[in-house]
């Protein structure tokens, strides 16, 4: 009895091995990507003190009592930018910049004279160090010089700008920058709607200095 007994538990044991296929499968786990967000992309705004000169001023729109060989600055400006981060190593940002005190010939202020600046710029980015990253500009955009005195006369130009700077990182969203843009370098430009060729380019250059906050 007991013969028969283990019999037909031998049996039974074997049916359920062939049922099952007769073949031991291992365990394999699933293997998961584990994906990496690029947390350097997303939304920026920031502003910046400006100096911003005329180094190469046509005599159309410097003062009579202003020596030849003096170059316009404007010693307080300012500038406001937003943009958009898509990658470590590119943006598009646009900028606006205007002058917060009169035009000053041999550090005299003499005249009357708003610089006015709007610009898109693609933004180039490469990170030498964890904190720092170097970058380069280029746009397009429309500078302003419009004098607010007695002739109220306004000479404006747009076209190619571009620009070269620098940022630290004080952590993931704030930095500072530090950069220079060509605002313009032409003959050509409008005086009060009229384009008008001259011997002496209008050649307009600021320096930024600034804080940016990335959301």
């Amino acid at each position: 009895m007991k013969k028969l007994t283990l019999s037909i538990s031998t049996i039974v044991a074997m049916s359920s091995f062939a049922i099952a296929g007769g073949d031991i499968e291992p365990v394999v786990e699933a293997v998961t990507e584990v994906v990496t967000p690029d947390t350097s992309a997303g939304f920026y705004i920031g502003g910046a003190y400006t100096y911003a000169m005329e180094a190469d001023r046509a005599v159309n729109f410097m003062p009579s009592t202003a020596l030849a060989a003096d170059d316009a600055t404007w010693e307080i400006a300012g500038m406001v930018m937003a943009g958009y981060q898509i990658n470590k190593y590119f943006a598009v940002e646009a900028r606006f910049t205007a002058s917060l005190d009169d035009v000053k010939y041999n550090n005299q202020n003499i005249a009357d004279y708003n610089l006015i600046n709007a610009a898109i710029y693609a933004k180039v980015m490469y990170p030498v160090a964890e904190i720092v990253t170097v970058y380069g500009l280029v746009g397009y955009g429309q500078t302003t010089i419009e004098d607010n005195g007695i002739v109220n006369n306004k000479y404006e130009t747009d076209g190619l700008q571009w620009g070269v700077g620098a940022s630290y990182n004080v952590n993931e969203n704030l930095s500072v920058f530090v950069d220079y843009t060509k605002l313009a370098m032409v003959d050509k430009y409008d005086v009060d709607g009229v384009t008008a060729t001259f011997t002496e380019n209008l050649d307009v250059g600021s320096v930024n200095v600034g804080i940016s906050y990335k959301f």
